[in-house]
């Protein structure tokens, strides 16, 4: 499947990141609003300079080289001796997902009644979507709450991945869990960006459930559906836009358009500004800061990065820094390029193990749903990411291995003709 490679997945973010921001500032005229959008944010074109371009062909550079490198040192490939029992594993996705969604729902209902009631928190998000969103983060249930609805995707995944590698032998039962479980996401992860603009896990439940699947059928198909969902991911980018913006809602599918044109321009920009510029280096409070929300120490590293903020916030936009230069601000060019080199060395050998295994699967689906955006931000080392995969690690722990024999495992992976070649 060199189709869904790391490295491909990597070019085919960045290229649409490129043209779509170069076509943005190459003609103002059909992008009217993208330049007012950019003096709202100081976001200055001088920054685009030719020393960001050759970092960024430095430090693509570094990935071809981390992926090549991988691929050199690849053992030969040897299929997984046991894999879970689907349809145990169905009723855990099941189970887990509940319990994220009843975590979501009790935050939103508890809120919701120191407004006065749902209902009063619907009129406040039309009328402030903005301030209903503060409303909820105020109100949140303990700390860390916000991993519940994040690990949203990652479950929808799962079910997505269980359906697709049980289709023949996945109990009636277990079947309808699954669907029940990729309904419910649906439902909860476009709701909920109305409210909390978290639309990242929306497109990450889509991309990530289709590249499982596509995985474990081990060919790129249903592109249909594909569309299907970045239509929708569309649809709920214009909805809160409108929510946002109430005074262009007659014009809401352009300004909306015109808005996520200037996030691809935001994106850029926040790539380029710090490459010239004299930023200190933050020494991995950008590139590793999931894993600092995910220990605890978040509240450490921030403290120690105060100092520093006035001169990275000057070199940043809205969002965060991209994939390419989060390394460069936390290490400088040769140490970021270093990190990207590890990151690049350590997903092409986990698409490598996907080949063979469940959870590797699903693990390089959620970090090839992120590589599709990490033009927007470093979101491979994410908490959310990181979270998400701590749950699919525990459901499938939980759901012991059924099946042990090599003849048994080799359907959930292998195409038809292989099946038949290794049986002879």
């Amino acid at each position: 499947m060199p189709a869904l490679s790391p490295l491909v997945l990597l070019l085919v973010c960045w290229g649409l990141t490129v043209a779509v921001a170069c076509l943005a500032l190459a003609a103002p005229e059909a992008f009217d609003l993208v330049p007012v959008f950019m003096a709202r944010h100081d976001l200055d074109p001088a920054a685009f300079t030719g020393l960001g371009a050759l970092w960024h062909v430095t430090a693509l550079s570094a990935w071809v080289v981390g992926h090549l490198a991988a691929c050199a040192a690849l053992p030969r490939r040897v299929a997984t001796r046991s894999v879970p029992d689907l349809s145990r594993a169905a009723w855990l996705t099941f189970l887990a997902n509940l319990v994220l969604l009843a975590v979501t729902l009790l935050w939103i209902g508890l809120t919701a009644r120191q407004l006065g009631g749902l209902r009063a928190l619907v009129i406040l998000t039309t009328a402030e979507a903005i301030t209903a969103r503060e409303f909820l983060l105020q109100n949140k249930l303990f700390t860390g709450m916000r991993l519940f609805y994040a690990a949203l995707p990652a479950t929808g995944c799962l079910a997505a991945a269980i359906l697709v590698a049980g289709r023949d032998r996945l109990s009636r039962r277990a079947r309808a869990l699954c669907r029940a479980t990729l309904l419910m996401n649906l439902v909860a992860l476009t709701l909920l960006p109305i409210v909390m603009s978290q639309r990242l896990l929306l497109l990450q439940f889509t991309l990530s459930a289709y590249l499982a699947a596509c995985l474990i059928r081990r060919r790129v198909f249903a592109l249909p559906w594909l569309m299907t969902g970045a239509a929708l991911f569309l649809t709920v980018w214009v909805l809160r836009e409108t929510l946002i913006n109430p005074a262009v809602a007659t014009q809401a599918v352009p300004v909306g358009l015109q808005k996520l044109a200037f996030y691809t321009v935001n994106d850029l920009w926040n790539g380029f500004a710090p490459i010239s510029s004299d930023v200190p280096r933050t020494w991995g409070a950008e590139t590793f800061h999931g894993l600092a929300v995910l220990t605890f120490t978040d509240g450490l590293v921030d403290h120690a990065m105060l100092r520093l903020a006035p001169a990275i916030d000057a070199v940043r936009g809205g969002g965060s820094f991209p994939i390419f230069t989060a390394p460069y601000v936390d290490f400088g060019p040769f140490g970021g390029a270093i990190v990207l080199v590890g990151l690049s060395f350590g997903l092409r050998l986990l698409f490598h193990r996907a080949q063979t295994s469940f959870l590797a699967t699903i693990a390089y689906a959620q970090f090839g749903a992120a590589l599709l955006f990490s033009s927007h931000g470093p979101y491979l080392l994410h908490q959310n990411l990181l979270a998400s995969l701590i749950v699919v690690a525990v459901i499938l722990r939980l759901a012991r291995p059924a099946v042990r024999t090599r003849a048994e495992i080799i359907p959930l992976f292998l195409p038809r003709r292989e099946m038949a070649r290794d049986a002879a």
